[in-house]
């Protein structure tokens, strides 16, 4: 382990390898440009709304902090209730309904559209921004340009030619920083910044990460290692290759789905080893899939994330009506926290392990130190399996293949049977 970790240090400052989100910590300049544009965005007036264009690694991290960090009815709260803070809207998809849906319910002269693909191809994103160029363009003319901005590769790429051709607002995404590792880049930084929130706060607690991480005289407390090696003994040793997150929260709800990206598009390389993630939340999947989880296969071993604290503890109003005497005096905050636990035990008993994470409260630091945390483990986890974390060969595959079937010139030689 400790040969991976340092391993790991050294590969970060190389530009050309995958490591560069290791220590984006260090990169104060691009946080301080992020927020100042930001903050200016926000004291102009001039737009209610920002809708993110992307897909996979470019749209579920900015997603899940949004969610772990804003109120579930953000886009209903008035210009003040929201501090100025930019609605967020993201389209992730190319469903034309989805889309359609979301774009004609705005005033598009009062919207940031945010652009994010690293290779500045991605067929999904730019297909989006092809849409939102024309009808910005039929309706601020040569202004369109002042409602965009783009993240994409500092010098390569069809996005970037044209961001600088027509100049257009732009971030750069380090080339050594990979989509499903960027959500602490300006892919997911800008973002929660137009949304109003003090993207310094992710820094610091990234930075509090990184010297956790590199403590090599204490790796009894290193928790990306000891889960990467649980991830790994789990499956190897003892069977057990799914692998689902169950946080006890909505608000982190979306951090299983970023989860799930980041486990299964690294490790997923070899038909022999590799963890299967899966989403799941507390309390919701108690009523769906715990029982599977419980009583079926015993192959799984299951992350559990608590929050020590939420910002309300709900107290459960007594009621003197017969059969609702139960929870007198409880909150739900207590209620979620006793749900948990007993899901643990009772899981427990059936011999199905798990491991508990918890926050003290859901805050800038601390969710930048569990995803960080995750990116860690799924980097050691790649070492131990002997898989390359960083790459995505089968990704890659199928675009190929929506291209031939699309026609497109230079995939005429795939066959498409």
């Amino acid at each position: 382990l400790i040969k991976i970790l340092n391993d790991m240090e050294a590969r970060a400052a190389d530009e050309a390898d995958w490591l560069g989100w290791l220590k984006l910590h260090e990169d104060v300049q691009s946080s301080n440009k992020i927020q100042r544009f930001a903050d200016q965005a926000i004291a102009s007036q001039k737009f209610d709304n920002l809708v993110l264009l992307g897909i996979g690694g470019s749209a579920l991290g900015p997603q899940a902090l949004v969610q772990a960090l804003l109120s579930p009815l953000w886009n209903e709260l008035s210009v003040q209730q929201r501090g100025g803070g930019l609605k967020f809207y993201c389209i992730d998809n190319v469903d034309p309904d989805w889309t359609e849906g979301i774009l004609s319910q705005l005033n598009l002269k009062r919207t940031l559209f945010c652009v994010i693909t690293k290779s500045g191809g991605t067929a999904e994103t730019i297909s989006a921004f092809l849409w939102a160029r024309k009808a910005l363009m039929e309706q601020l003319g040569a202004q369109w340009k002042d409602n965009m901005v783009a993240i994409t590769d500092p010098q390569k790429g069809a996005l970037r030619a044209f961001v600088q051709e027509e100049g257009i607002a732009s971030f750069p995404v380090k080339p050594s920083v990979g989509g499903r590792f960027s959500v602490f880049s300006p892919v997911g930084m800008l973002p929660l910044a137009l949304a109003g929130i003090k993207v310094d706060k992710f820094r610091q607690g990234l930075k509090a990460a990184y010297e956790e991480l590199m403590d090599l005289n204490n790796l009894t407390s290193n928790k990306a290692c000891q889960l990467a090696v649980s991830l790994y003994h789990a499956d190897q040793k003892l069977g057990k290759r799914i692998n689902p997150l169950m946080p006890y929260s909505s608000h982190l709800a979306k951090i299983s789905d970023w989860y799930v990206q980041l486990v299964a598009e690294s490790l997923g390389k070899n038909p022999q080893v590799g963890p299967t993630p899966i989403k799941a939340v507390g309390a919701t999947d108690q009523h769906s899939q715990l029982q599977l989880f419980s009583e079926g296969p015993k192959d799984k071993l299951i992350f559990f994330l608590k929050v020590a604290k939420f910002k309300n503890a709900f107290p459960i109003p007594s009621d003197p009506v017969a059969g609702f005497t139960d929870l007198a005096g409880e909150t739900l905050e207590r209620l979620i926290h006793a749900e948990g636990d007993g899901t643990a035990r009772a899981l427990a008993k059936n011999e199905v392990p798990s491991l508990t994470l918890e926050l003290s409260e859901i805050n800038e630091f601390n969710l930048a130190q569990l995803l960080y945390l995750f990116q860690c483990m799924t980097a050691i986890a790649g070492q131990l399996y002997g898989v390359n974390p960083f790459n995505q060969p089968g990704v890659e595959l199928s675009k190929k293949y929506t291209y031939a079937l699309l026609g497109k010139k230079g995939f005429e030689h795939i066959e498409v049977k």
